[in-house]
């Protein structure tokens, strides 16, 4: 039997292995010589070229342009970077969630904010702040909260999923998919399994035409490796930012300690969350004093 030519979406990336499903079948993939030549890495998300060999097995041959690639692990063509942020217990890191809204507005993803734990804390600080910035916010607690809402929201997309160790993003997941829960046990803890290797990524199926990624790496994202990011420009991780940087009175403000700055105006006048730009000016001095071509 001649094999035959697809496309399908990469769903497991395991060790030169590649799961890519294509009308609710699988088939398992190695990569082309051409693709391992050109030093084409297929990752989960990809939307792959290839030849099934009619046995279950077969070779990608292409992939699809990406829309965007996110790091540790990688996962390609995400929708949403879901960040979950506990408001208490542990208190939550403004600095370490602005670093994740900025890898997520700078791969044009829809970013959203899960404050988790609403029913231990007073949620409506970080609310306000978030969804100032033009980021959806949904509130979860052990009580359910938004998760109807959210769960809505995310039905039929690419999630990635991202959060600080005890913010509860294990139990939100399984609540959002108890399916999951039933068939697999803990949903993040069986996503964890293999995530201490690169060689091992999944997405898994929600049961309403949208996949999730749970990436614990994110937490610890060191934004000086990240080659998305640098001093130049970095206001556009920053989209409450964009209204007023061409309003600054010297062309090429840095927008941290300049006179006649017209973001640092806003900060002081409460329109930009005066956390939201600390966490700017952090992020513009190790970005600028980062050793070159390193």
């Amino acid at each position: 039997m001649s094999a035959l030519s697809s496309t399908g979406r990469i769903v497991l990336s395991r060790k030169g292995f590649f799961n890519v499903e294509n009308g609710g079948t699988v088939c398992i993939c190695k990569a082309a010589t051409r693709l391992r030549l050109e030093k084409k890495e297929p990752l989960c998300g990809d939307i792959a070229e290839f030849t099934d060999n009619g046995d279950g097995t077969g070779f990608i041959t292409g992939l699809l342009p990406r829309r965007n690639c996110f790091p540790r692990p990688k996962v390609a063509n995400a929708d949403v970077l879901c960040i979950v942020a506990a408001v208490t217990d542990p208190e939550p890191d403004l600095f370490s969630i602005d670093k994740l809204t900025c890898l997520g507005v700078l791969n044009g993803v829809e970013t959203v904010i899960v404050l988790n734990k609403c029913d231990l804390g007073d949620c409506s600080p970080m609310r306000d702040i978030y969804s100032s910035c033009g980021f959806r916010v949904f509130r979860t607690s052990a009580e359910g909260g938004d998760t109807a809402l959210l769960r809505g929201y995310l039905a039929g997309r690419i999630t990635v999923f991202a959060g600080a160790s005890g913010v509860g993003k294990s139990t939100l997941l399984n609540r959002l998919y108890p399916q999951h829960e039933a068939q697999t046990g803990d949903i993040s803890d069986r996503i964890k399994r293999g995530k201490n290797t690169t060689r091992h990524t999944e997405l898994f199926p929600t049961g309403d035409g949208g996949h999730i990624a749970d990436t614990p790496g994110f937490s610890a994202l060191d934004i000086e490796d990240v080659g998305l990011f640098s001093s130049d420009t970095l206001t556009d991780a920053f989209p409450e930012f964009t209204p007023f940087v061409n309003e600054c009175r010297f062309r090429g403000c840095g927008h941290t300690k300049e006179i006649g700055c017209a973001v640092r105006n806003a900060v002081e006048r409460g329109i930009i969350p005066a956390s939201r730009h600390e966490s700017y000016v952090k992020l513009f001095g190790l970005l600028k004093n980062k050793t070159p071509n390193r």
